[in-house]
Formats: C-alpha cells, structure tokens, sequence
C-alpha cells in the first residue's frame, strides 16, 4: 500500500518567485464523517520548468521541492508546526516500472524571500518501493515499505532508530503508516482477507481498527495534533468521499459537483486539504484531478492554471501547502505553497 505521491524531474530546486492562484468555489459541508495500492505513471519526458500565472484570489508562493540526482520526488507530508517554526516535508524519490516510489526523504525547508532545501534519505533497511508518509514537531516520521516477498509493512523512524508496524488483527496484511501527531498517536490502513481495506489508529502499544460505517474501503490519510483524522472511503456505490473523523463523530463531505472526493491532510485548525475529480476520466487516469482545501465550510480549488491536473497532500497551521501537479509532458511536480 503506498499513499498517493507525487514525481518529477530532479533539476536545481529554487523558489519560483511567482504568485500563483487558486479558484474559491463556496460550498456547505454535509453532517455526519495520493492512496496506498495506487499506482502512479511514468514518464521519461521532462518537466515543465514554471507554471502559468492567472489572476484570482487567494494566492500562494510555490516552491518546487526536487530531490538530488532523482527524476522524479514525491512529497506526502508536512509537520503541523504547533511547537517549532521548523518547516519539515517528507516523501519519497524514484519511481520503479509498475508505478512506485524508490525511496524516502525528508527535507528541511527554510528562508522566505530566498528559500533552502536540505535533503537527506530517509529509508527502511534492506526495503523497496518505500517512501516518508508523515512527519510531527519532534521530527518522527512514519512511512511503509515493502519486503522482499512484496508485502508492505509501516515504520516509525524516531531517534535514528526504525520500528516496523504491523497491524495485528486476524487476516490482517499490507499495513501502511500515513501520519503521526506530536502525541505520537500513529494512523494508518491495512488490507484484510475479507478484502476490504480499513483505517487504523495506534497509540502507545494499543491498536484500534476503523472503517467509515457501511464503506467497503476506508483509508486513514492524516492526524492532527487534537486527534483529528482526515482520509477516504469508498461506498457501496463504490463512489469516493471525503471524511472526517474527531471523536467518535464521522463526517462526509464532498467537493460540490465532484465525481470523487479525497481527504488527504488536516491542520490544527481544522483545515483539510485533498483533491477531487468532476469527471469519470478523471476517476480512471487521474487527468483533471484538481486540489482543494476546505476551510469552515468553503472549498477553494488549489489548481496550477494550464496543467492536467492538481492535488493537495497536506496542510500545516501556517497554511501552507504540500503537493504535485501533473505538467503536460506527462512528469508530477511536487511543491510546496505558502500563503
């Protein structure tokens, strides 16, 4: 299972300098409350260097994040920022012929005006087709790999030390760690032999498994510092939407007109960012996917004007924004917009 990621052409990364803008679409939320296993891909074009610029409100500073001597970087989280000014993305690198990431990263970001990249590797020992998931203030990071018979396992990197996560329930396989609070509080997905996949939380030892009620398909994507968990569900319809679990509380929501709705990213305010599509060629090949954020009760479409399509990995409490566009050679560009 591997979360939705991103890739693009390794070149120099530099702050665009360029405004670019994102569409508002108000809307209402429903009441009540990218993807490990999808594939991405690839391309041996190369990247487009620099969007477009199109006028509207609000607007973003994107900065595109390009792992060393790489073609293609993939950017799944960013640290929450409660208790450190630290700005923290982890992801992933490469790309294998079926579609999946190499290996993990974790950069630290820094500057305003002129904008600096350190990356390191972040990856599991003797794994493959890995990647950096999530990120929290203390610098743990979790992520998934997979074993040299193909199964994927979770990990947390905490103190230089990696701890494999394996769910622990009968029937129970492929388990992925999407997110990790300041708490420590881990979430994930898993598959299981009745064929569905399910969401999961653990905290210290204790592992809990959950499924939006009645989905045949529930993915756990992001925590926030108040134990508020964004994902995906799919219905018996098989339609895709986005939830919002805090508490004991589940709430649905979808992007107004959209065929298909994600969750992939939640602040400690209660912004959620994703993507969604409008159309079922979007469903299928992801083309015209666009991201989003929903704020209260608004959405905005965060889109970069000109290109196939857009999606929104994850939010921190600046605001600021994890995530990749597709360029029209083909190549995911993946970025990081600052409000």
């Amino acid at each position: 299972m591997k979360k939705q990621t991103l890739k693009h052409l390794a070149v120099s990364s530099a702050l665009l300098g360029l405004m670019l803008t994102a569409s508002v679409a108000g809307a209402q939320v429903r009441g009540i409350k990218m993807l490990p296993g999808k594939r991405v891909g690839a391309s041996a074009s190369q990247a487009s260097a620099r969007p477009s610029i199109t006028p509207g409100s609000p607007t973003y500073a994107f900065t595109l994040l390009n792992y060393p001597g790489q073609l293609y970087t993939f950017a799944n989280g960013i640290n929450k920022g409660a208790t450190t000014s630290k700005v923290w993305i982890v992801g992933s690198y490469g790309l294998t012929e079926d579609g999946f990431s190499v290996g993990g990263f974790l950069t630290r970001v820094s500057g305003t005006k002129t904008v600096t990249e350190a990356y390191q590797a972040v990856n599991y020992p003797h794994g493959t087709e890995q990647g950096a998931l999530g990120i929290n203030d203390l610098g743990q990071i979790v992520g998934s790999y997979t074993d040299s018979s193909g199964f994927s396992h979770g990990y947390e990197l905490s103190g230089g030390k990696f701890t494999e996560i394996n769910v622990p329930f009968t029937g129970a396989f492929d388990t992925a760690a999407d997110s990790i609070n300041n708490s420590g509080e881990i979430v994930g997905s898993y598959n299981a032999s009745d064929g569905e996949q399910y969401g999961f939380t653990l905290i210290g030892t204790t592992y809990t498994s959950f499924n939006y009620p009645g989905a045949t398909y529930t993915l756990a994507a992001d925590v926030n510092n108040n134990a508020d968990i964004v994902g995906w569900y799919i219905d018996t319809s098989g339609v895709t939407h986005g939830y919002l679990l805090s508490g004991a509380t589940y709430t649905s929501f979808d992007f107004p007109g959209a065929t298909e709705t994600s969750a992939s990213g939640i602040n400690d305010a209660g912004d959620i960012v994703g993507f969604y599509c409008t159309t079922s060629q979007c469903i299928s090949t992801d083309e015209g996917s666009q991201g989003f954020l929903l704020s209260g009760e608004t959405f905005t479409t965060i889109a970069i004007p000109g290109e196939s399509y857009t999606q929104a990995a994850d939010i921190n409490n600046k605001g600021q924004i994890v995530g990749f566009y597709q360029d029209a050679a083909g190549l995911y560009v993946s970025f990081l917009a600052t409000p």
